[in-house]
């Protein structure tokens, strides 16, 4: 029994520090509930990420940061109310880059020392944003008084993260639930399945793209993965999860089709554009690959076909199939992990027209025949000197330098030509036809990876 007053096995002397340690903790508990009640009740209203953010940084009196699995800012708020006090996010800077990504494997809070000349100077509590095995995010609250920190900050920080894993799985699904109905539209659109001229405008206004707005077709493939010392599945599986992966990250209307995807690019018009001057040379849709290469990973490239600016949403079909042409013949042509207009191709757009491909080689052969046997036979590339040669203006010179030769060799091989195919060319009619061909010939080579 303890002396009076002290209470049933409690020395007197302590009591009071008992008493204001139990009070400390109720005032932790109620602070911890309140903040937690807050974020419940916002996100059961449906609130967002960044409206989250600001309650819980407001409820806490502390700097809250969310980044994403690729550590960019996603959102942030600070306790204060003052946007001075929330720091510059690098989500380049190695040192924190080491950090998140020790957290990911760790799948728990932890409390992050100060980084000096970091966002993460003073320290903070951090903890990943989970969903089932996937890794949505990170949240981290900035703490200038790390030190003082207690139990209830991480148990409070936990649930946060919890709610704002709820927010970001529903965000996700919302996406990916537009994203499928989206590319469906597209793939009906680009496949002609639309009952008429208005239906197939209706689809295109779903998708963004207005009555009077003309729009770009686009094909995006992944290509160059040989090198990598996969086999064909795991390469197919990568441009897969790629091109998925795309779909979900690119401010465009999209579709996967099998090994491509299809890319809806409306006509961007600049806003001091005044209208008589809109027209064939109206402000185009940045390259595809130059918006895209960032995704690149591993050994892959992306080629990409571009079609015509097309006025009508009943001629996506005629675009898709633009776009296709533009990425084979790219590719063939030597230009993978390049973007391919189909208004570039020149004279091939006058071959494409042709169906029978027999009737083309039959033509090139007629030309050409003895260039394409010569070649063969003696491993040369006769028909690739009469291409660069008439491409170069008939110039010796420039020729020569294209193909990284003498001139001299380069007049020895333009005679040889000339004695195996009876062609003269000096002949503006021999030119066109020996050019036609050599186009011809070009196309048809396999594509090289």
């Amino acid at each position: 029994m303890s002396a009076a007053g002290g209470g049933i096995g409690v020395p007197a002397g302590r009591l009071p520090g008992l008493v204001s340690g139990l009070s400390r903790q109720n005032s932790m508990y109620r602070r911890m509930m309140a903040a937690c009640d807050k974020l419940a009740g916002a996100a059961v209203q449906g609130a967002d990420v960044a409206e989250l953010a600001m309650i819980f940084a407001e409820a806490a009196g502390k700097t809250v940061v969310l980044l994403d699995p690729d550590l960019r800012l996603r959102a942030q708020a600070s306790g204060t109310g003052s946007r001075e006090k929330i720091p510059q996010w690098d989500s380049g800077d190695p040192s924190i880059g080491k950090l998140l990504r020790m957290l990911a494997a760790e799948r728990r809070p932890l409390r992050v020392p100060p980084v000096p000349r970091s966002a993460l100077a003073c320290g903070c509590l951090a903890t990943p944003v989970i969903a089932g095995e996937a890794v949505l995010g990170y949240l981290l609250v900035l703490d200038e008084t790390p030190a003082d920190a207690d139990d209830a900050d991480l148990i409070v920080t936990s649930y946060a993260a919890i709610v704002f894993a709820l927010a970001l799985a529903r965000t996700r699904t919302s996406l990916e639930l537009g994203l499928r109905y989206r590319g469906a539209i597209v793939d009906s659109l680009v496949s002609g399945h639309f009952l008429d001229s208005q239906d197939a405008r209706r689809k295109a206004r779903i998708l963004g793209v207005t009555d009077a707005q003309r729009f770009r077709v686009a094909v995006a493939r992944v290509s160059g993965t040989a090198a990598t010392g996969r086999g064909r599945l795991e390469d197919e599986e990568l441009a897969e999860e790629l091109l998925t992966r795309l779909a979900g990250s690119l401010p465009y209307a999209t579709a996967i089709r099998g090994p491509d995807l299809v890319m809806l690019l409306p006509e961007q018009v600049p806003q001091d554009t005044p209208a008589r001057d809109v027209g064939d040379n109206a402000h185009s849709p940045m390259a595809p690959t130059q918006l895209l290469v960032r995704h690149q990973a591993d050994a892959t490239e992306l080629t990409c076909g571009l079609s015509e600016l097309t006025p009508w949403p009943e001629l996506a079909p005629r675009a898709l199939l633009q776009a296709q042409h533009a990425i084979d013949l790219g590719i063939r042509l030597g230009r993978a992990g390049q973007t391919t207009s189909y208004e570039e191709l020149g004279i091939y757009r006058l071959l494409l027209q042709i169906g029978d491909m027999q009737q083309l080689w039959q033509f090139a052969k007629d030309i050409l025949g003895s260039l394409i046997d010569y070649d063969t036979r003696h491993k040369a590339d006769l028909v690739g000197t009469l291409s660069a040669y008439l491409n170069q203006r008939e110039s010796l010179k420039q020729t020569a330098r294209v193909l990284h030769v003498h001139v001299n060799t380069v007049t020895y091989r333009i005679q040889r030509i000339e004695q195996l195919t009876s062609l003269d060319l000096t002949n503006p009619d021999h030119r066109l036809s020996a050019h036609v061909a050599a186009k011809i010939i070009e196309s048809q080579r396999p594509c090289e990876r």
